[in-house]
């Protein structure tokens, strides 16, 4: 019996494919994986968002692409003529231009104005246009991106156009002009670009779907371990969030799906997050009360056994004790052997009586 159950949670490398097919169709497969540790649900983790953040990824170039496109044309039929050299901007306009209708959620509004130089005329400057959101400012020498978050944290970071062409065009650009970028920008030459944009949107991506996903799964094993608490199964709270971790499956393909849909289309789910946790917990709580019912199959058949256990004692009880009076009964008939024995040697040892002397 404790070999077969020693055989049923002995730990083994699952490869990644059964895991994810285990995950989402096995409820019983969920011990046997919790079983090889923390390290390997956390790597499974990974690997669960690494494929998720490539489809986020190419969603994300692919949206790019599309603004790159749009930003070209506005610029071609609004922005008037300009050119790049040494790491300024010269512009033919008088007045700040004011962009506000982005088609890319990360940025809210661009402003361009190549008429100031000084950092106390462009402090002044952003500070009268200060807005809510990612707002980018384009100067005569220098590209700088407010974010500002519930009207009270501004972050502000600061590029040079130099810097700026080098990391994304090369240092073959030294200088262009308004058609010159234009041309550009729908050219193949943007390839250097995007390669550079999908590394960077790949690596923050996965670090933060990681960091989400482990907070998801923390708070699914805090509902599991209550769970456990319920239904009175002891169950270490490693395991529960290992498990809590293979739960997540279904939910995070799910959420690779919306993402793609929600791209093509203008469809959207008001309350996905909620529905995401509740799946995991759903898949969680049912491993639970599954081992409960293997728990309580084991004790029954614990008690079968005790049961029997106490039977065979009783058996044995009953037949030691018909063997005592046998014994007796054996014993007995020797001891009246010997007294008739006696009775018979015992005349020859008197004295004989007074008539017969």
């Amino acid at each position: 019996m404790e070999e077969k159950e020693d055989e049923k949670y002995r730990v083994v490398n699952i490869n990644f494919f059964k895991k994810v097919w285990y995950s989402i169709t096995k409820f019983e497969k969920y011990p046997e994986m919790a079983t090889e540790g923390l390290g390997r649900a956390l790597k499974y983790l990974a690997m669960m968002c690494a494929f998720i953040t490539v489809f986020m990824t190419i969603s994300s170039f692919i949206e790019m692409k599309k603004v790159v496109f749009n930003l070209s044309e506005y610029i071609e039929q609004n922005i008037p003529e300009f050119s790049y050299e040494d790491g300024q901007i010269q512009m033919d306009t008088e007045e700040p231009i004011i962009i506000d209708n982005i088609q890319y959620d990360g940025i809210n509004r661009i402003i361009i104005n190549p008429l100031l130089e000084s950092d106390e005329e462009k402090e002044k400057f952003e500070a009268e246009n200060d807005a809510t959101g990612v707002t980018i400012y384009f100067f005569k020498n220098q590209i700088v991106m407010r974010t500002k978050v519930d009207n009270i944290d501004t972050k502000i970071s600061p590029y040079t156009y130099k810097d700026f062409v080098q990391n994304y065009a090369g240092n073959d650009v030294k200088s262009f002009s308004k058609t010159q970028l234009i041309e550009y920008m729908r050219s193949s030459k943007m390839n250097n670009f995007y390669g550079k944009y999908m590394i960077s949107s790949f690596i923050s991506l996965l670090l933060v779907e990681i960091m989400i996903t482990l907070i998801d799964a923390l708070e699914i094993a805090a509902f599991g371990w209550l769970t456990t608490m319920i239904t009175r199964i002891r169950i270490r709270f490693v395991a529960i969030y290992n498990m809590a971790v293979y739960a997540l499956t279904l939910p995070m393909i799910l959420n690779m799906l919306y993402i793609i849909v929600n791209y093509f289309t203008t469809f959207t789910i008001s309350y996905f997050q909620v529905a995401y946790i509740t799946i995991a917990y759903i898949y969680l709580a049912a491993v639970i009360f599954l081992l409960k019912d293997d728990l309580l199959k084991k004790l029954e058949e614990v008690e079968k056994i005790k049961k029997e256990q106490e039977k065979v004692r009783e058996e044995i009880k009953e037949q030691e004790d018909n063997k005592e009076p046998e014994s007796k009964e054996e014993k007995e008939p020797k001891n009246e052997d010997k007294t008739d024995d006696e009775n018979k040697d015992a005349p020859n040892d008197q004295e004989p009586d007074g008539s017969e002397a």
